[in-house]
């Protein structure tokens, strides 16, 4: 178990190694937590209780209250965004129906969809497990933050590119997975559906290759995402 109290000691650690200010945010209250309008299970509880949020410069991470939160990105409910990039992408924990957190997705500034983590924990695990490697190989002058261009390229993992199945023909198709059929019952014949439960980490859906734009559904029941066209609603 990777619990927020783990991390928030790495955090400072890495801090006490660097010339820059590795800022740590306050974790969340329980009137936070009342107030969220998804679900917070204990594990989530107690990690952002901890944690609300770290600069690794030139990078910042806002996990609770991310200002970006209410807004429609495209991408289905209930769900936490964590960060953004500035110029369109995002980074968001997919909920389950039932409250459950699950993976952590980054809509591409493009439009694919890609797998960041398994949970939150081991996306924060990855995220400063990066950080400590690279203060590791490299050295410090006079305040200047040698690995900020490398940061991004050495955070991701390098995966699969995941099949796109048509709505339309996944409807006719004796056999199908019934959380793949569910979805697909309910979503326009233009949409495009990717499964996402139990790929590896990289794993990427490149709905933006074969659609302008679109927003996503959700299936109930597993993470598996249909990339609706705009233009069909």
């Amino acid at each position: 178990m990777i619990s927020g109290d783990a991390l928030v000691k790495r955090l400072r650690a890495l801090a006490a190694r660097v010339p820059f200010d590795v800022a740590v945010q306050p974790g969340a209250t329980t009137a936070d937590f009342d107030r969220w309008p998804v679900p917070v299970p204990p594990p989530a509880r107690e990690l952002l209780g901890r944690l609300g949020g770290f600069a690794v410069p030139p990078v910042e991470f806002v996990l609770t209250g991310h200002p970006r939160q209410a807004l429609d990105h495209g991408i289905p409910h209930p769900r936490w965004l964590v960060t953004d990039d500035g110029g369109g992408g995002v980074t968001w924990v997919d909920i389950e129906a039932d409250g459950r957190w699950g993976q952590v997705l980054m809509q591409y500034r493009e439009g694919g969809l890609f797998v960041e983590a398994d949970s939150l924990p081991h996306w924060l695990d990855r995220l400063i497990g990066t950080a400590e490697d690279l203060v590791d190989e490299t050295g410090f002058e006079d305040g200047v933050q040698p690995y900020a261009d490398d940061f991004w390229d050495l955070l991701q993992s390098d995966g699969p590119e995941l099949p796109l199945y048509s709505a339309a023909e996944l409807r006719g198709c004796p056999g199908t997975d019934p959380v793949v059929a569910g979805l697909a019952a309910r979503v326009p014949d233009g949409a495009l559906i990717a499964d996402l439960r139990g790929v590896l980490p990289g794993s990427r859906a490149r709905f933006d290759r074969a659609l302008r734009r679109y927003r996503l559904e959700r299936a109930v029941g597993g993470p598996v995402f249909a990339a609706v066209p705009r233009d069909s609603e």
